[in-house]
């Protein structure tokens, strides 16, 4: 142990730009001139992964190295669709870097890299987003469905809504004692306060939530490629301009319902006139069916219900660990303030 913290930060910061500095060689676009290094650690993410930003001939790149569990069949098929919608002329889309031997990755000490390009502006305000940013964020969101969509579509129930309904029947019959056993031993009490007032909401709104997805689960619906993951701090702008979208490690084959209640409930959390209004502003361009309608409203309500009890079981009984528990317990928050909210 240090007797100094900020010694132990800056050699833990060192030690990261010098494991970065290992992979740079590996990319043919950053042989050229001398780089500047900036670990960005998480990046303010969740997922375990990590950030490096590379400065050369005054242009500006993203290193990241994937989450360990990452396989190299899932990193193609992520790249696969980055290159496509890339291709299809989204410039909001990071382009990827190929290394030496051609590849859109290298796999470094069991763990996958990738280098792309670093995308300008600053993530969404959602207290302060005007109509036209609304108006960029929502037809960003369509041209990458729309594009999806002309790959490849089926009309199926959605994978996501089945997922959430086991989950949801899973934590009906989940031993509690075990769970609150589990949230003791953690040793922290800040995570315990608000996990123990998520259960308590889960059992009085869990009826409710299973009956919808319950109804849902067997409707058909176009499914294709999609983000499941697109937020505000995923979203990038320059004034009403969409520069940036990125994070791709959600993609998978889904319903655009899905992503439709991530932003609006990113952005606007339980104000219904705004989602209304950008619903209607992503209308303009792509069209909902009725079904995909109430899809979105399930997805919404049932990530409400949800959410907190995948963080309970992340930390307290996987023992995950995350490298900024404030941020953690940011999101928890916002989730139990939502559940308290639909079960006013």
């Amino acid at each position: 142990m240090f007797d100094n913290p900020d010694q132990s930060q800056n050699l833990s910061k060192t030690g990261e730009i010098a494991e970065a500095s290992e992979l740079l060689p590996r990319f043919p676009e950053l042989l050229r001139q001398p780089c500047q290094i900036t670990s960005l650690g998480s990046a303010g993410g969740l997922s375990g992964g990590a950030i490096w930003r590379i400065e050369s001939d005054r242009r500006f790149y993203a290193l990241r190295r994937w989450p360990a569990e990452t396989t190299s069949s899932r990193l193609r098929f992520v790249h696969s669709l980055q290159h496509r919608w890339r291709e299809s002329n989204l410039k909001f889309i990071p382009k990827l870097y190929t290394t030496v031997e051609g590849e859109s990755f290298t796999e470094n000490a069991s763990e996958f890299w990738e280098l792309a390009e670093w995308m300008p502006g600053a993530v969404l305000q959602k207290d302060t987003i005007s109509p036209q940013q609304q108006d960029a964020v929502a037809a960003a969101i369509a041209a990458i469905h729309q594009a999806a969509a002309q790959h490849a579509s089926s009309l199926e129930p959605s994978p996501g809504l089945q997922q959430r309904l086991a989950m949801l029947q899973r934590w009906r019959t989940i031993d509690k004692t075990m769970v609150n056993d589990a949230i003791e031993r953690l040793a922290w009490p800040e995570f315990a306060v608000i996990a123990q007032q998520t259960l308590q909401s889960f059992a009085y709104a869990s009826t409710t939530i299973g009956g919808e997805l319950q109804a849902a689960v067997s409707t058909p619906l176009p499914l294709h490629a999609c983000l499941r993951d697109i937020h505000r701090d995923h979203i990038f702008l320059t004034g009403a301009l969409v520069t940036g979208v990125i994070d791709f490690g959600a993609v998978r084959i889904e319903s655009r319902a899905g992503d439709l209640a991530r932003i609006c409930g990113s952005l606007f959390e339980d104000d219904r006139n705004r989602w209304e209004d950008f619903l209607a502003r992503y209308e303009r361009l792509r069209p909902l069916s009725a079904a995909e309608r109430r899809a979105i409203t399930v997805f919404d309500r049932s990530a409400v219900l949800l959410t907190g009890l995948q963080w309970i079981e992340w930390i307290a009984l996987e023992r995950r660990q995350f490298p900024d528990p404030a941020a953690v317990l940011s999101r928890l928050d916002i989730s139990l303030r939502r559940l308290q909210f639909l079960l006013k």
